[in-house]
């Protein structure tokens, strides 16, 4: 699912309500009022989302943060969730007994100056071999880029694993973090050209999903 900060901020501002209780420490940490709308825009489409999949009442679902930043919802064990932002645009992701990760970028940065600290080898050879230059080749970098920072986000490991230092291809000799379960990526391109990749892993007892440093933060 996704919207805009706009859509989704005006549409907290109409509820006419205090905040959430789980989000008076986050909002008296954030100065700036972009990004306090932000917060709230992503808040309101969270617990919405949530609630819809949970047939549950959006503004009792509880909000929580790993050690490590990573967003979910204590009292829904069952769903996994991720979100990105990228200008006004609001992306997010969940799925059912897994994880999943998703990043969301605009179309037009010139990714091959970040060439050498997000590809493997493998993928570099993959893109001379296909011979991509130009702006075609940062279009599949930045494709590359949104599911590398989705498969992080799925981990839930923040940046201890960077981009350069694993590949998502099978056939990649430098591996990857383990995410149990079975992967799928997707990539997706709104009309505005922005793209959006999502990174799930499906199928595993919901207690692995769970890494040490996944504890709530206040």
């Amino acid at each position: 699912m996704h919207g805009t900060v706009e859509d989704w901020a005006r549409a907290a501002a109409s509820r006419r309500a205090p905040p959430h209780p789980g989000d008076t420490a986050r909002l008296r940490a954030l100065r700036d009022d972009r990004l306090r709308r932000r917060f709230l825009a992503s808040r309101l489409l969270l617990r919405t989302t949530l609630g819809a999949l949970a047939d549950r009442d959006p503004d009792g679902i509880v909000l929580a943060r790993t050690a490590l930043g990573r967003p979910y919802a204590p009292d829904l064990p069952e769903l996994d969730f991720s979100l990105s932002h990228t200008g006004s645009l609001l992306a997010v992701a969940v799925v059912r007994g897994g994880r999943v990760g998703v990043d969301a970028e605009r179309p037009g940065r010139p990714m091959s100056v970040l060439e050498h600290r997000m590809c493997t080898p493998h993928e570099r050879a993959g893109l001379d071999a296909r011979g991509l230059r130009g702006t075609a080749r940062d279009a599949e970098l930045l494709r590359l880029w949104t599911l590398k920072e989705a498969y992080a986000k799925a981990l839930g490991t923040g940046l201890r694993h960077p981009p350069r230092t694993f590949g998502l291809d099978p056939a990649d000799p430098a591996g990857r973090p383990t995410l149990p379960g079975t992967l799928s990526t997707a990539t997706r391109t709104l009309p505005d050209g922005t793209v959006v990749g999502v990174v799930s892993a499906i199928g595993f007892e919901r207690g692995s999903s769970r890494s040490a440093d996944d504890e709530p933060v206040p």
